[in-house]
This record gives C-alpha cells, sequence and structure tokens, in this order.
C-alpha cells in the first residue's frame, strides 16, 4: 500500500523536530513514498489536493491550526460532500472515522486522514492502519548484492517485496513487505536460517539494543570524537537507555583525550588522534572509567577541512571493546560532513553487534 504524506503550514514543515516527530508517529505504516509540504496560502493547494486523491493508497494530511478547516472544506467539495458539525470540528459528513482533530474518509481507491497539529503540541491519533504485513531485518557482514542473491529467490517463494539499504558498510537494513496474512512470518524465519547468526528483526534497531542489553545486565559506554555525541544521543532517544547505558565521554580536543581517557602523550605525537592507536587507548579508558561491559570509540575527519595525503577527509578509526575483544578499524567514508558522521556512528553500533554477539543475536 502506497503512503502519502502532504503538509499543510509553513509553521509545521519548516520546524524540522516537529516535522520528524510526525515522520515518527508515522512509522507504523512503513515507507512514505511522496511527502508533499505546502504553505496555507498557496494556490496549488487545490490542484495539489485533487492529483493526491485520485491516487491509490493512503494519504495523510497534516493541516496547520489555521488551515484545518479549509482543507476539510475543499476536500468535501471535491467529493461531493458536505460539512458537518463533530465533537467542535467540522468534518465531511462521509468521514467513517473521527477522534480529536482528526478524521478519516474513503474516496474511490484513496484513504484519506486530516490531522490538525500545532508546533509545540501533542499530535492527534492518526487513524489509517496498515493493510499490508510490513517487517524490517537488519543483516550485518554482508554486502548488498550477496544479499539480493540470496534473498531473491526466498522473497519469490514467499511473495514477499524487499528494498535492501545500505546503512553503512556491512549493514544492511531490508524492508519487507507482504500482501498475504502469514507470509510475511514464515519468510522472516527462512531470513534468519539463511543469515543465522547475522540477522535481527526490528522495526526499531536500537530499541533492541537496549532491551537485549538489560536482559542480560550488561552495560556500555562511549568515547566520542569526530561524532560528537552523535553516538549518545542516538541512544538516549531511546526509552530505558538507562539501563544500559553509562555515559560518554566527548573528547574534542587532544587535551582531553589525554586527561579525560589516559591517551599517552607518545601516541599523540607518534601517531596522532586520527589512529588506530588512539582509538584503542580511547576505548580502554572509556571502558575503564564507566566500568562498563562495552566501550566504542570513534575518532576521523569528518570534513570538510582538516584532511591531508596520508589521512583524507572521511578517514575515520572506529573501536569497540569488551572484557575479552579489541576491534580497531579503519573507514573512509564519503559525502558531506553530516553525512560521514552518521555512518561512523551507525559503524560504531555495528561493532557493538559484532563484539557483543552472544548478548545480542
Amino acid at each position: 500500500m502506497k503512503n502519502r504524506l502532504m503538509i499543510i503550514g509553513k509553521n509545521l514543515y519548516l520546524n524540522q523536530p516537529f516535522m520528524e516527530y510526525i515522520e515518527r508517529e508515522l512509522g507504523h505504516l512503513g515507507f512514505l513514498e511522496q511527502i508533499v509540504k505546502l504553505p496555507e496560502t498557496s494556490k496549488d493547494t487545490v490542484t495539489v489536493l485533487q492529483q493526491q486523491i485520485e491516487m491509490e493508497g493512503n494519504l495523510l494530511i497534516v493541516a496547520s491550526k489555521y488551515s484545518f478547516t479549509p482543507i476539510s472544506k475543499l476536500l468535501a467539495t471535491m467529493i461531493d460532500d458536505i460539512l458537518i458539525l463533530k465533537d467542535n470540528m467540522l468534518i465531511p459528513s462521509k468521514s467513517e472515522v473521527y477522534d480529536d482533530n482528526s478524521f478519516l474518509i474513503q474516496y474511490e481507491n484513496c484513504t484519506i486522514n486530516v490531522a490538525m497539529a500545532e508546533p509545540g503540541k501533542t499530535l492527534p491519533m492518526f487513524l489509517i492502519e496498515p493493510r499490508e504485513q510490513e517487517g524490517i531485518v537488519h543483516v550485518f557482514d554482508i554486502d548488498a548484492e550477496g544479499a539480493s542473491v540470496l534473498l531473491e529467490p526466498l522473497a519469490k517463494s514467499h511473495e514477499i517485496q524487499t528494498i535492501i539499504t545500505p546503512l553503512t558498510p556491512g549493514w544492511l537494513q531490508i524492508e519487507c513487505t507482504s500482501g498475504r496474512y502469514g507470509q510475511l512470518d514464515n519468510f522472516l524465519k527462512s531470513v534468519h536460517q539463511l543469515f543465522q547468526g547475522k540477522a535481527i528483526e526490528s522495526t526499531n534497531i536500537f530499541a533492541y539494543l537496549i532491551h537485549r542489553l538489560s536482559l542480560r545486565n550488561k552495560t556500555v559506554t562511549f568515547a566520542e570524537s569526530c561524532t560528537g555525541g552523535l553516538m549518545a544521543s542516538k541512544l538516549t532517544r531511546e526509552p530505558g537507555a538507562s539501563t544500559i547505558f553509562r555515559g560518554s565521554l566527548v573528547t574534542y580536543s587532544n587535551a582531553l583525550k589525554a586527561g579525560w581517557l589516559g591517551v599517552e602523550k607518545e601516541t599523540l605525537e607518534t601517531y596522532g588522534a586520527v589512529s588506530e592507536q588512539c582509538v584503542a587507548q580511547m576505548l580502554e579508558g572509556a571502558r575503564k572509567i564507566a566500568q562498563a561491559d562495552y566501550a566504542l570509540a570513534v575518532s576521523g575527519i569528518a570534513g570538510p577541512g582538516g584532511g591531508t595525503p596520508e589521512k583524507p577527509v572521511g578517514t575515520v578509526f572506529i573501536g569497540a571493546e569488551s572484557d575479552t575483544h579489541t576491534i580497531v578499524e579503519e573507514l573512509h567514508f564519503e559525502g558531506d560532513r553530516n553525512y560521514i558522521q552518521e555512518q561512523s556512528m551507525l559503524y560504531a553500533y555495528k561493532l557493538l553487534f559484532r563484539i557483543a554477539a552472544k548478548e545480542l543475536f
């Protein structure tokens, strides 16, 4: 089922944190095929709305406080309906379901949910429910081409559609969709057998990580340089992070790498902050300070400046450590500063899944 989102109101779509909140609340629907943004006074609203309601699938219209009623009236006109008053809302009379500031209506092959939103306030209930079965599998340490070759006959036999997205080297996110009840569960079981010890089914991999480590009373800590706290931020967005997370040291300067983490002066002078030797000592220092079971550490050059011929922009050393193992790898990422940071953060977590495999798979 195709899902599309219309945002009516600049005060909504120019507020990036609020937009992220909206998309999180729509996560149960899966992939959003299209996001259309229009100001409240756009002369294109009539044309765009007409085009959208004539398409198949789910259409979610999130309207500002001032555009909610005009959009409801416009929609009613287009589907040859009238507005009626329901619970202090003016909504089309053909609305099948409604809740506070939200209503659902079916028009030919399009299911339409109009909801009013205000930045700084809790979103109303979205009333569209997924009609297809969807799942997400994370597969580690295999490339996209190899995974596609292995999955293709399996997906075909179970009538499953898959979309493979490489998140960072060695970490694939595979979205699986089935139009038939029961087929998805059987497919996912087969995927686990196919990628034994490398596959995790989860729509929220960070919530999964917290749950699994919590069950085993394991803890983790971070030492970050070029990611600037991104690793900690990603984990602490999830409820329950405090059960496994001891804290993170953002040691951007060499002085703090030495003073807080105990990286040796000779290491910094001989190999530099962006080096395998430095990250290995960052791991050791962070785990010692936090008394954690696992440590992750990152140091690199996110750009756009700071690179050298020997260590160009995108060079990042990433490591993970447990009581028995230490892993430090050299990566060369491409993209702008933020994308390099995001890939570095995800790769560090990928190493955690490797070093804590017994707890996480």
